[in-house]
């Protein structure tokens, strides 16, 4: 997992015109959520799916596996993006309302993140993550599209080699170490200064790499979402992006030796297990996860999902341009059969809160794999999505978005203005 963007419902209504004025009516942006919705199916698709690793259906799985975390991520950088106005970035009193508020979540996602790690279902989880990344997404609150999109290739680029050689000095690790999440006894015992060190560097989902997809879906925010030609760009530059990165990458690690290297630096520990160095990177590949190893510089090379290597960024960045850009173009057009998923992305909070509850209930470590089933998605999926739909019918906004929408509104109580009183008729 993935992740989970927080935002209240309005920030995905379009600018909207006075008819016969000159200018578009653009209504809400409902593709949005339905790759939001599409994100918290892949989330399910990777923690309650049948494993691609053992073959047969499971392969068909394999796309979801990372893709889905970085779609959340991207997303949650849109949200933030039409969160402080969109194509037209809010200035003075009503951009400090927004930094207001995003400080005020950042916290609570670490509050709830740290509680979904307490209920130890062996997920990794992304919400604490998040509130360190909407921190550092204040100070871009006033940036163009231009800017931010600079700003996600620098990171893409540059955060990962940063993370190696840092690393190399703070916390070396080889392909079998794993990074635990953080829980609420290291922030207790070990300090906040510790604590921040693994939310923003040594964590499963670092921020400092993190802020890549973050500043990517600001990019995508500043666009005009509501134009076919911008979504066409976003889905076909998406598109070139991610096939390129994937073509790099392979150049990089097939025939300029960077995958042999990798195996190079795996022989002694391969050797200690009895196999050879390509079977133990298929075994172990998926500890990659968050930071890779720093015993070659060759693990920057790789692609694969999770590992926030350049390469991994810079083509999930492309995926998740390209499904919202191709979700905002199929929306108008099946809008019918589309609606399931927009309402479960409308939802997105509460379904990633409450599928780490139903695992924790349903299942314990002793369970072993028979938690990975095409049955066991299909069950989570349309539970989900009926829930999603009924809720939205009867009820409105889910239950954690209406929570965290109420503790972080104080802010446009701030600097309200002064309002003259109407004057009274004779």
């Amino acid at each position: 997992m993935d992740g989970v963007t927080v935002m209240d419902r309005a920030l995905l209504d379009g600018v909207r015109t006075v008819p016969g004025q000159g200018k578009r009516v653009a209504g809400r942006l409902t593709g949005i959520d339905v790759a939001r919705g599409l994100a918290v199916l892949g989330m399910y698709a990777v923690h309650v799916g049948p494993e691609p690793a053992k073959g047969g259906v499971g392969v068909l799985f394999k796309p979801f596996e990372g893709h889905s975390a970085a779609l959340f991520a991207v997303l949650a950088g849109v949200s933030v993006a039409l969160m402080s106005g969109g194509r037209r970035p809010k200035l003075g009193r009503d951009r400090t309302r927004v930094a207001l508020k995003l400080a005020t979540r950042a916290p609570l996602l670490v509050a709830l993140g740290l509680w979904l790690t307490s209920l130890e279902t062996g997920y990794m989880v992304i919400l604490a993550y998040y509130g360190a990344c909407f921190l550092f997404a204040i100070p871009w609150l006033r940036a163009g599209a231009k800017a931010l999109a600079i700003a996600s290739v620098v990171v893409a680029v540059a955060g990962p080699l940063l993370s190696h050689l840092i690393r190399i000095q703070l916390l070396p690790r080889d392909l079998l170490f794993f990074a635990p999440d953080l829980t609420a006894d290291d922030v207790t015992s070990t300090g906040l200064l510790k604590a921040a060190t693994v939310l923003v560097l040594t964590g499963t989902f670092p921020a400092m790499t993190l802020m890549a997809y973050v500043f990517a879906g600001m990019a995508i925010g500043r666009m005009d979402l509501t134009s076919r030609s911008v979504c066409r760009r976003l889905f076909f530059g998406g598109s070139a992006l991610a096939v390129g990165g994937y073509l790099v990458s392979w150049i990089a690690t097939g025939p300029l030796g960077g995958m042999q290297a990798v195996y190079r630096s795996l022989e002694p520990a391969a050797a200690q297990m009895g196999m050879t160095p390509q079977e133990f990177f298929r075994l172990h590949q998926t500890w990659i996860h968050g930071t890779p190893p720093t015993t070659s510089w060759a693990w920057e090379l790789l692609p694969t999902g999770t590992s926030y290597t350049p390469f991994d960024l810079l083509i999930s960045i492309g995926i998740a341009a390209a499904v919202i850009g191709g979700c905002q173009l199929l929306m108008p057009k099946f809008e019918r059969v589309l609606r399931p998923l927009s309402d479960l992305g409308g939802r997105v909070l509460s379904a990633y809160v409450l599928h780490f509850v139903a695992i924790a209930l349903l299942w314990d470590e002793s369970d072993g794999d028979s938690i990975f089933s095409v049955l066991h998605f299909v069950e989570f999926s349309v539970v989900a999505l009926t829930g999603a739909v009924l809720w939205r019918k009867f009820i409105g906004r889910g239950p954690l978005e209406w929570a965290m929408n109420k503790l972080s509104s104080w802010p446009k109580y701030l600097f309200a203005d002064a309002r003259v009183p109407a004057q009274r008729r004779g």
